[in-house]
């Protein structure tokens, strides 16, 4: 089989996993399903995965990198663009890659408030610790200030918890109260953008970001 024709196979199983993941549940959904759905054989989803934890583990690291470079690209946008304010990137940015990312994130979400989880490497404070760091080392790198044991008890449940559940929720939300989702995720935009600089602060006057920028390139 060709690499392009072995990338698609695995892709498509893995895409197939997520969405059956996200609608049945983990524990609901067997490989006979999986193979079902995306129509194939069960001994070629054995071919690239060991176990449907293994599928779901990749899932997860994926969903973990793709976070991470978003977060870099954010990050830079921010430094570069003195008039992007926060409330415009959440807006324009975070809420909409979270989104994309909603069936992954409702399988996190749900698999790690289990009372015996059995699948630990997708619990959501690995994802949290992950992220985290990275953002720490992106703010070292831009030579941003951040308190890391502030941060990482209000980051998780004001920003984090907010945050996927209105990734989780809003679509169901907006369909109870007969809203329109493009204005309420404005609204959670406005307001969680001031509650997001409320926790790491507003851009310094100074602006040493181009500086900062300036001294990587130069490395």
């Amino acid at each position: 089989m060709a690499r392009k024709a072995k990338e698609d196979v695995k892709l498509k199983i893995l895409e197939t996993a997520e969405a059956l993941f996200a609608q049945r549940g983990f524990d609901a959904t067997g490989i006979d399903l999986i193979a079902k759905t995306a129509g194939i054989t069960k001994s070629l989803i054995y071919y690239y995965f060991k176990s449907k934890d293994e599928i779901l583990s990749e899932l997860f690291q994926n969903f973990v990198l793709k976070s991470i470079e978003m977060k870099k690209q954010i990050t830079q946008i921010w430094a570069e663009t003195p008039g992007y304010d926060i409330e415009k990137i959440i807006k324009d940015f975070t809420l909409p890659f979270m989104m994309s990312q909603k069936d992954i994130i409702r399988i996190a979400f749900t698999e790690s408030v289990k009372e015996a989880p059995i699948t630990p490497h997708i619990n959501i404070f690995k994802y949290f610790d992950q992220n985290f760091q990275a953002g720490f080392d992106i703010a070292d790198e831009y030579g941003i200030q951040v308190d890391k044991d502030l941060s990482n008890l209000s980051g998780f449940f004001l920003f984090f918890a907010p945050l996927f559940s209105f990734v989780i929720f809003s679509d169901e939300w907006c369909e109870y109260y007969q809203c329109d989702l493009k204005s309420v995720t404005g609204l959670f935009a406005a307001v969680f953008g001031k509650m997001y600089n409320a926790l790491v602060g507003q851009r310094p006057a100074n602006n040493r970001f181009p500086d900062a920028l300036k001294q990587r390139d130069e490395k």
